[in-house]
């Protein structure tokens, strides 16, 4: 174009110089469109990608042994078993694909041989210790229907189930949680959810009396030594 030509005030070539003297951009690089424009695919922000910070130290899902019992009644006496030395509330792990329920009344009647009903839920133990692992157990109060009192256990490590004064729990179990569950559970008769850690507070109680039928039993190590003890 011959130098002395101007522009006409509304070409191309005009607007551009005025945008260039008054320091704008064009409009497909500013950052608010104008009313009605639609930015193209390129000049739309696209949102970051979420963070995966800590993903990869994320921790494991957790695994407790999940252990089921009851708790059965005859007026002032209360149904334990004598498994590989120590006594307990009648209990064991819950098998794969078990309900809890199911479990409860399964390992009840394999240990003292009683057919029961179950009612409520008594309470729920949940301890940890580095040696032990994660526990967590379910009680729940049964009522008898049937069976009699002898041991069915198919691993024979029941070697005795009976009914004991509820006044000499002490002497029998020295489990502390299970222990302070049932005595509170006994008091209150509500259920609730007891947790422990072992590695920060006693595991037993005290030192427990030898108790047996017309013998005295021996007594094993002070600290359980198996899953099935606990």
């Amino acid at each position: 174009m011959p130098e002395d030509v101007k522009a006409a005030p509304g070409s191309a070539g005009a607007q551009r110089r005025r945008r260039r003297r008054r320091g704008g951009r064009p409009a497909s690089q500013n950052s608010t469109p104008a009313p009605g424009q639609v930015l193209s695919a390129t000049s739309v922000p696209v949102p970051a990608a979420p963070s995966k910070r800590g993903q990869k130290h994320k921790r494991p899902l957790a695994d407790p042994r999940i252990g089921v019992g009851c708790i059965i009644l005859r007026g002032d006496e209360i149904l334990l078993v004598r498994e590989r030395g120590r006594w307990s509330l009648p209990k064991g792990g819950l098998e794969s694909g078990e309900l809890v329920q199911e479990g409860a009344r399964r390992e009840t009647y394999e240990e003292t041989g009683l057919v029961v009903e179950l009612r409520d839920l008594a309470f729920i133990v949940e301890f940890q210790a580095q040696t032990w692992g994660h526990h967590l157990q379910f009680f729940y109060t049964g009522r008898e229907v049937g069976g009699t009192l002898q041991p069915r256990d198919p691993d024979r490590d029941v070697q005795e189930a009976r009914f004991v004064p509820i006044r000499q729990l002490r002497e029998f179990i020295r489990f502390r949680p299970r222990l302070v569950a049932l005595e509170t559970w006994l008091r209150e008769r509500r259920p609730r959810h007891f947790v422990f850690n072992l590695d920060k507070e006693p595991a037993m109680l005290r030192k427990r009396r030898r108790v047996g039928v017309g013998a005295v039993q021996p007594d094993l190590a002070d600290e359980p030594t198996d899953e099935a003890d606990l």
